[in-house]
């Protein structure tokens, strides 16, 4: 995810802190999958927690496909980032469908809604606590 903005405002400075501290993000970004998560896969009895600890271990192995794609990348000189983010989310969708039911294609299709949601709840969420900072402090 990248985020340039020429203004300077407090939705620039959290987007550039999560340019630059990418790792704890997710940790955060997962919370908000993992509610999603949560209620599309009510039926199950895993627990918050242990959802969110799901989301870790998948979202790190997606870093480790960014990772080594930047690896390829900075050697052969050919932009691979964008075959990079649909690995890694196919993945990441692949993975938390999986772990709830591997047979049924509706787990799948919840997980990518999931993952989907979680991640614009995230960045929204991240925008309002933005804007109503910069409203109490031009207060």
């Amino acid at each position: 995810m990248k985020y340039l903005d020429n203004t300077k405002s407090t939705t620039t400075e959290i987007f550039k802190w999560v340019q630059g501290n990418y790792g704890y993000a997710n940790i955060v970004m997962g919370v908000f999958i993992a509610l999603w998560t949560k209620l599309f896969f009510k039926k199950h009895e895993f627990n918050f927690f242990e959802i969110l600890i799901l989301l870790c271990f998948v979202m790190g192995i997606g870093m480790l496909i960014y990772s080594v794609f930047g690896i390829i990348q900075g050697l052969i000189d050919i932009n691979l980032m964008q075959i990079a983010n649909i690995i890694g989310f196919v993945y990441t969708t692949w993975a938390i469908g999986h772990f709830f039911d591997k047979t049924k294609i509706a787990s799948f299709v919840k997980a990518f809604f999931a993952y989907i949601l979680g991640m614009l709840t995230f960045s929204l969420s991240a925008i309002l606590f933005g804007v109503i900072i910069d409203l109490i402090i031009k207060s």
